[in-house]
């Protein structure tokens, strides 16, 4: 039994629709399930800034940190290749920060300063076809925002002049 010329030919055209909307959708989700989650969410001058990632999947080949709204090699902090004996390469933007990465891809700043305020972007490469991005940003303050006469710990002055 065969079928129709018209019939196959609406056919292929709908199931090729199909596909394509699948992997769009898909393609979709993977972006948007990949998110960084700051802890603390408002970090002080030399407080620990963990910047943990959620939704990365099982496996994946590496992943790489940047500091800047560019994404190339004069931003990447470092790359984190799990497996292998010292697994973090640190980069070219890494400068005197204390930054570890985790094999979950997450990253812990060390005494965070005002200065390493800015967006940080994370990409996970999961194959040679498959990079899921995500970026946040982080503004660490010099002082805690308190009552007027609250002293700053930082400089030792009172909050609004601290800020000045």
């Amino acid at each position: 039994m065969e079928i129709p010329m018209g019939t196959q030919g609406c056919f292929s055209k709908s199931l090729l629709l199909s596909a394509s909307i699948l992997v769009l959708w898909m393609l979709q989700g993977s972006q948007a399930a990949l998110y960084i989650q700051k802890i603390p969410e408002q970090p002080q001058k030399n407080q620990d800034l963990l910047l943990s990632v959620q939704g990365v999947p099982d496996t994946f080949q590496d992943f790489n940190w940047y500091l800047g709204e560019e994404t190339y090699g004069g931003t990447r902090l470092f790359t984190y290749i799990p497996g292998i004996q010292r697994p973090q390469r640190d980069g070219s933007a890494m400068g005197q920060r204390d930054i570890v990465g985790f094999p979950n891809g997450s990253m812990l700043l060390r005494r965070a300063q005002p200065t390493d305020s800015g967006t940080y972007q994370v990409a996970i490469t999961i194959n040679s076809e498959w990079t899921m991005k995500a970026k946040t940003e982080v503004q660490v303050a010099d002082c805690l925002l308190r009552g007027a006469r609250d002293l700053c710990p930082s400089c030792a002055r009172l909050y609004p002049q601290c800020l000045q």
